[in-house]
């Protein structure tokens, strides 16, 4: 692809001028930088030459993907400094122009340059089409890399990480208490089915039963990863490539931790992984002109569009995001294979989690559960002293003591206030007084829109603001219940350098951005941008899941940053980023059957 070059005009120079200027002064109140400080200078020099240089880029697909993706990165800058900016009415308007000015006239140059670099990249290298046995070969030995490469955390944590979490959920899968939503069942039967093998193989030890849960587990968690290095090798992309992908899941070590984490979250992020590249391999096939999508395919698609929805409460909601983006595209084109296959999934689903669940008695989460974000925003406007009517103060106390809510209030974390309400045991009261509760959210919200945007603001900016740190890894190992003992399998040396290596993201520079939520969030959109650059819109559906669990943590978090959350944006954004550097129509899809001779294997692709 090229871009459009045009020459520089003396208006534009000053306009370039200016906004770098703009530019230096948003990133020294951001940097909180003082008046005085000479890097203001610098960051307005160097700024002025990257506009001069994003300038000349006109061609219009980079230009409104770089106005899309500048959009929402100015939006996270400028909320995450919501409150410098606002804190001194005196500036606040001009602040808050220099801001949103300065910053999205830097990303917008950014991305710029950043498209039209990668616009001709192109991953695919000429070789003969695949094998079976070849491909076969790559599965299996990224997975046993991956096992190898997770093997001293296996051994550091054993048998595994046993949270408070995952006692409730051994707990139920042992019959010792009823069966609850709350955590997922599906994974509840996961555990139940792991540990029960354990206990045949290893006579009832309860240590070695959780070990089998760990071990199946990560062989399942490196199977995912390997599937998708399998879907990349038959797509023809570099060697090299596939090198720098295994150790993207190889070396970053919470895939390492997490592979023995007794977390559902670990098997939403592999599931959702499977997912996603399942449906790349039918977009790719479908786009160049396949007859018929292979029945493999489509299986998978459906199993795991079910395991999608059954794997994290909010994982329903993203796969009914997904589904609507792939009616509105294959639905045009007269494609219902896939439609039925995805409708089928939800309905499936949607039996399983209801009368499915309702028959074997299982309880699902109570109501407050999914109102932390509303239940935050009325706190903390009653924290800024909002003023309650009698009936809105009397309608609250039903469920709440309304004069504890300022000494119980976090505004990064609901749990809090979540228990507050749960100690008036009167939750049956919301559900009976619907639009009353509705309806008082949004008249406080008229009346206070400053509490709750910042409540919204602390209760998510984790997951779209990089620069955040928070705990990662469990730190505790339960056995409630249980005769469960932690015994580390490494010498107490070797241990702490493995320590060491786990936390270095905290303190290491560069290291670190890779556990960055709030990163992954922006090279996710910034991706998506430039599958849009590169003419491929059809694959913006394969963003459509992360985009659909990243809402619904805007919505329902109860957490401002927790990792495993979000622990499927971390195994699919390899994949995310991959897509625009792969041309689709490469030889599997539509020339699976061309002779290629050996001697080209090497030759890279040069178009």
């Amino acid at each position: 692809m090229s871009s459009n070059i045009t020459g520089i005009s003396g208006i534009q120079k000053v306009c370039n001028l200016v906004f770098s200027l703009i530019s230096g002064m948003a990133f020294s109140y951001y940097l909180s930088l003082s008046a005085t400080n000479m890097f203001t200078l610098f960051f307005a020099i160097l700024l002025y030459f990257l506009y001069e240089r994003a300038y000349v880029i006109q061609e219009k697909k980079i230009k409104i993907a770089s106005i899309c993706c500048g959009l929402p990165l100015t939006a996270f800058c400028y909320f995450a400094k919501y409150r410098f900016v606002w804190e001194d009415p005196t500036t606040r308007v001009s602040r808050t122009v220099i801001y949103i000015l300065g910053f999205f006239w830097f990303f917008m140059a950014v991305c710029k340059v950043l498209y039209q670099k990668i616009s001709d990249i192109d991953l695919n290298q000429l070789r003969p089409a695949p094998v079976r046995k070849k491909k076969l070969l790559v599965f299996f030995s990224s997975i046993m890399i991956l096992l190898l490469a997770w093997l001293p955390y296996f051994l550091y944590l054993f048998p595994g990480d046993v949270t408070a979490d995952s006692i409730l959920e051994m707990q139920q899968a042992a019959g010792m208490e009823a069966l609850s939503n709350h955590h997922p069942i599906a994974h509840m039967f996961m555990i139940k089915i792991f540990y029960t093998l354990g206990q045949f193989l290893f006579h009832g030890d309860q240590t070695l039963s959780v070990a089998t849960y760990s071990v199946a587990q990560a062989i399942l968690l490196a199977a995912a990863f390997s599937y998708l290095v399998l879907t990349l090798y038959e797509t023809g992309v570099k060697k090299f490539v596939l090198v720098l992908v295994v150790l993207a899941y190889a070396l970053p070590a919470y895939h390492g931790t997490y592979s023995v984490t007794m977390w559902k979250d670990i098997w939403f992020g592999g599931i959702v992984l499977v997912l996603v590249t399942t449906l790349w391999r039918i977009l790719m096939k479908y786009r160049t002109g396949s007859e018929k999508i292979p029945v493999f395919e489509l299986v998978m698609f459906g199993i795991f569009s079910v395991a999608t929805c059954l794997f994290r409460s909010n994982g329903l909601y993203a796969f009914v995001f997904l589904l609507l983006f792939l009616i509105l595209y294959f639905l045009p084109r007269k494609q219902i294979q896939i439609l039925i296959i995805s409708v089928s999934a939800l309905a499936v689903s949607l039996i399983i989690k209801g009368p499915v669940y309702q028959a074997m008695g299982v309880t699902q989460p109570d109501t407050i559960e999914s109102l932390s974000i509303p239940a935050q925003q009325i706190s903390c406007a009653i924290c800024d002293g909002a003023e309650l009517t009698e009936e809105q103060r009397d309608l609250l106390n039903q469920i709440v003591d309304v004069s504890r809510i300022p000494e119980r209030y976090a505004p990064q974390i609901s749990d809090s206030i979540k228990n507050l309400v749960r100690e008036t045991d009167n939750q049956a009261f919301i559900g009976e007084h619907r639009l009353e509760f509705l309806k008082l959210w949004v008249s406080l919200g008229l009346q206070n829109p400053k509490s709750y945007l910042l409540a919204h603001i602390d209760q998510t900016y984790g997951y779209w603001y990089p620069d955040v740190q928070y705990w990662v890894y469990a730190s505790e190992f339960r056995s409630d219940g249980f005769e469960l003992k932690k015994e580390s399998k490494l010498s107490k040396e070797s241990g702490e350098r493995l320590e060491k290596w786990r936390n270095a993201y905290s303190s290491h520079y560069y290291w670190g951005l890779f556990w960055s939520i709030g990163l992954t969030t922006w090279v996710a959109i910034f991706m998506a941008g430039a599958v849009f650059v590169k003419k491929r819109k059809a694959f913006l559906l394969l963003y459509t899941p992360l985009a659909g669990v990243f809402l619904t943590l805007m919505i329902a978090t109860p957490v401002f940053s927790e990792f495993r959350y979000y622990y499927s944006a971390f195994t699919t954004l390899p994949l995310l980023c991959m897509i625009p550097l792969i041309k689709e129509d490469y030889f599997l899809w539509k020339n699976a059957n061309a002779e290629i001779s050996e001697e080209q294997e090497e030759i890279p692709n040069e178009n």
